[in-house]
């Protein structure tokens, strides 16, 4: 079954596998099936529990229907060209029962110019928010609201696309191996225990319930966009991978808030560089050091490692796959295997936070 981006050029994967047990029984109790890539991310845990955990299908949903929303896992992968991604949600595809035409005519699907008016403008809004950022995603956000999508509903596809945009980044960047996907269908092995997998990964794939309220840590950015996803089974997972993310100590507090400052400019998103601006100040940088910083992205503050991370962080907006995966390799030969997967984890959720943020936080629940 012939990936529509098996033409991507895809650098072999570069990254250390570590097993950890908990980390892959974790993904197997979530994800209903082995996660290959955990064992690739494990060097950071917060960043392989991320990986799994803000899976939208997996509970996370209350308005935004399923099938739209793997549409939506394929046409943002396909904006990055992200091999693994998209191969990844056709075997689910396939596993959940689709035979090989039905996984390619689903393919085709998300190019049809007769889509129901919904769906239509979710996946415009999908590759708005992914290929545009913030600028795209507003006027593509009020075309959604017009074509009768509710707020709520609104929020959670944000959502989905900003997770996809973390993970095809996440994936991408560590040159994690696409082909086992790829060829799933192809495999006898995997014909074989295709009703296994299929009942199992059914069983994960569910609707959410409300929760009560979160409130991000007041500490840290983003607290007003947890708080925007209100009783959202979304909020809590959100908060729960930043705040894990900023606590874990590989990489400092103030080299991942220049990360996302970097990001939060270039894309931009003038509500996120405000937060993050405020809280580098916290950090001891001034006002016009972190303008220029952010700008020039060096100067005499900043220590080696920061150094590294800013250029490669604007990398990460608007990437070319092999080009990406080539920087992250030579970044391997200067940082701890910690560090490199903290920096791709850290670099993908900013990418991910900053595109989604502008919008939802602009219709707060």
């Amino acid at each position: 079954m012939t990936s529509a981006l098996a033409h991507v050029a895809w650098e072999p994967c570069f990254a250390e596998a570590r097993h950890d047990r908990d980390l892959e029984a974790h993904a197997r109790r979530r994800m209903g099936l082995p996660n290959p890539a955990v064992r690739y991310f494990a060097a950071a845990p917060w960043v392989a529990r991320a990986a799994v955990d803000m899976h939208p299908e997996l509970g996370l949903l209350l308005h935004l229907n399923l099938h739209t929303a793997d549409l939506v896992g394929l046409v943002v992968s396909q904006e990055n060209a992200c091999r693994f991604c998209f191969a990844a949600v056709r075997a689910v595809l396939w596993f959940q029962g689709m035979d090989r035409q039905r996984v390619l005519r689903v393919e085709q699907e998300i190019a049809r110019s007769d889509l129901p008016v919904t769906v239509r403008a979710t996946l415009d809004y999908a590759r708005a928010q992914s290929r545009s950022g913030p600028a795209g995603a507003h006027r593509a956000w009020s075309a959604l609201r017009a074509a009768g999508v509710g707020a709520a509903e609104a929020r959670e596809i944000a959502f989905t696309v900003a997770v996809t945009d973390f993970s095809n980044r996440l994936h991408t960047a560590l040159a994690i191996p696409p082909v086992p996907f790829e060829r799933t269908p192809e495999s006898f092995v995997m014909r074989l225990l295709r009703p296994l997998l299929g009942r199992s990964t059914a069983a994960r794939r569910r609707r959410g319930s409300p929760v009560a309220a979160t409130v991000g840590s007041p500490d840290w950015p983003y607290a007003r966009l947890i708080a925007a996803f209100g009783d959202s089974p979304i909020a809590p997972v959100l908060a729960h991978a930043l705040d894990e993310m900023w606590a874990s100590r590989h990489l400092s507090r103030r080299c991942k808030l220049l990360i996302f400052g970097v990001v939060s400019r270039g894309l931009p998103c003038e509500v996120c560089e405000l937060e993050i601006s405020r809280a580098l100040q916290r950090e001891g940088l001034d006002a016009a050091a972190i303008a220029r910083l952010l700008t020039h992205l060096d100067g005499p503050e900043i220590d080696p490692v920061e150094r590294l991370l800013m250029p490669y962080a604007r990398e990460t907006l608007w990437y070319q796959p092999q080009v990406l995966q080539r920087h992250t390799r030579m970044l391997r030969q200067q940082l701890s295997a910690e560090q490199l997967v903290e920096a791709v984890g850290v670099a993908a959720l900013a990418n991910a936070v900053c595109r989604m943020a502008a919008v939802v936080i602009a219709e707060p629940a």
